[in-house]
């Protein structure tokens, strides 16, 4: 839908060139700009909220990891749920870290 729309656009931008109408062009101009600045914020929108899930999902898995942790009956369990809990607690950080980055950069614009 997105890419018909653009190229319904520039068909009409390109009409309006032939024509010598440059205010309907520039009309049209506008709006692609517009709707390219909705689409990347709708994008970047929709990789917030995936980042979110994520997020959420690893805390639920960090609270059971550390339930399983407490009634371990040996090291060799215990090491591996650590283990488990190091590379989730790694997985968290780098999706914080890309939070701010993204956070940063909406607020440099």
């Amino acid at each position: 839908m997105q890419k018909r729309w653009v190229d319904d656009m520039l068909d009409l931008y390109n009409a309006a060139k032939r024509l010598g109408d440059d205010t309907w062009a520039h009309t049209i101009m506008k709006a692609l700009e517009a709707g390219y600045e909705a689409s990347e914020l709708n994008e970047q929108e929709r990789k917030q909220t995936i980042l979110e899930k994520r997020l959420m999902e690893i805390d639920a898995r960090l609270h059971e990891l550390r339930k399983q942790f407490e009634h371990a009956e040996s090291v060799k369990s215990r090491q591996q749920l650590y283990e488990q809990a190091i590379k989730l607690q790694v997985e968290r950080a780098q999706i914080e870290e890309e939070r701010k980055r993204h956070h940063d950069s909406i607020n440099s614009t």
